[in-house]
């Protein structure tokens, strides 16, 4: 599909079907951020710390992991317009099952199943974008449907504070899960019409093999590879950890934490959508696609810098100002890789960005466990250096790959 067939074919529609996306990746997130909101009534039911929490964690990041590194090509073997259904499906399903699970294995279980469908989110998405928009038009795009990430984790909160209050922790589990059966059903009428837009190209097991062998090759993936490490690590700290931290270090109330811990996910809202509007402009202006991106990367890399100063400082509202700060820089680097996974092979997006995402979450999981011991051992501070100074790794990582491009 050329650049004109992608503007002609999606007209007003893509944008729409951006708008889709974004409602996937809301409720993805807001499902996953229920065990995080809930997590010192889940820990006190079954008798676990915090580095006990981390491998529940850990369990959801080894799953997603996976089931993206080998599924990412069965999005682009069969297209989103069928995976994607059975993805929120599954996904879905797992969260209602959270809400009777009996024992601590069996949490377990029902995590492990929430990382293998929510896995497809992103090869989903990416595809679909890289499919009906001109690349100039992505970045906007991306930043659309991966601020879902936030708006999921900014609803959480509220959903999951007076259903918990009300009805105890399962109850979230299971309102929420049953919210990803009405997305299907939306999904399905809508691209009813848009089938072969959305289609993929069949691969046979050596074809597949051969396409992932060529990705390994190619030196820019080994430049994405450190953010798809680094920047999404923190991303995922933010997101599974903040609403406790808030809790347990900062002393704030099971209320209170949950509903500040919106003011750190409206950063990610605010940086999902900055970031697209500042490459547009910025070419508009006459910039170059490149040097436009490389300076967003950087400024969002000053920003994750926050959060060093947020793990030591006395003041527990400023450690939230800065958190928030960093949360915008996190979601601004993200949504620019997103943008560089898509060119890294266009023919093969979803399994690029499955083998680019599975890296990362299968290094957070093996992370997660010793996050949650250095905050059983009041150590939070070390995890916030790291977070405000790896993301500079990355933005050199990249910065070495562009610079052997043209601009």
């Amino acid at each position: 599909m050329t650049a004109g067939d992608r503007v002609s074919r999606g007209g007003a529609a893509k944008w729409w079907i951006a708008v889709l996306l974004l409602a996937a990746t809301i409720l993805n997130y807001l499902d996953r951020q229920v065990l995080s909101l809930t997590a010192e009534k889940v820990m006190a039911e079954f008798g676990i710390g915090q580095e006990g929490f981390g491998r529940i964690v850990a369990a959801f990041r080894y799953s997603y992991a996976f089931v993206q590194v080998g599924g990412g090509w069965l999005v682009d073997a069969f297209g989103a317009r069928a995976v994607f259904p059975l993805a929120v499906g599954l996904w879905s399903t797992a969260g209602c099952l959270t809400a009777f699970a009996p024992t601590l294995g069996a949490l377990y279980a029902c995590r492990f199943l929430l990382g293998v469908g929510e896995a497809f989110n992103w090869p989903c998405a990416l595809k679909a974008t890289e499919r009906l928009l001109e690349p100039k038009d992505r970045p906007l795009a991306n930043g659309i449907f991966n601020s879902g990430t936030a708006v999921g984790a900014m609803l959480a909160p509220v959903v999951v504070t007076v259903l918990a209050l009300h009805y105890g922790w399962r109850a979230p589990f299971l309102v929420t899960g049953a919210l990803g059966f009405l997305w299907v059903a939306v999904w399905l009428v809508y691209t009813r019409g848009r089938g072969k837009q959305l289609a993929g190209r069949p691969l046979s097991p050596g074809g597949v093999l051969r396409v992932m062998a060529a990705i390994l090759g190619k030196r820019a993936f080994w430049m994405l590879a450190v953010s798809s490490v680094v920047v999404n690590s923190v991303s995922y700290v933010l997101a599974d950890w903040i609403p406790l931290y808030l809790k347990t270090e900062r002393g704030f109330s099971f209320g209170a934490g949950n509903v500040l811990s919106m003011l750190v996910y409206a950063g990610l809202d605010a940086g999902n959508l900055l970031v697209g509007f500042y490459v547009r402009t910025a070419v508009a202006r006459g910039r170059s696609l490149t040097a436009a991106r490389n300076s967003a990367l950087f400024i969002s890399c000053l920003l994750m810098s926050s959060a060093a100063m947020a793990g030591i400082t006395p003041s527990r509202y400023l450690a939230l100002a800065l958190l928030t700060l960093t949360a915008i820089g996190v979601a601004g680097f993200l949504v620019l890789y997103l943008t560089l996974v898509q060119d890294l092979d266009p023919l093969h997006v979803g399994t690029a960005a499955g083998m680019l995402g599975g890296l990362g979450n299968f290094s957070y999981g093996l992370l997660s466990p010793y996050i949650g011991r250095l905050a059983d051992l009041h150590q939070t501070a070390w995890t916030f250096t790291l977070v405000g100074v790896l993301p500079w790794l990355a933005f050199l990582a990249i910065l070495a790959g562009t610079r052997r491009q043209p601009s």
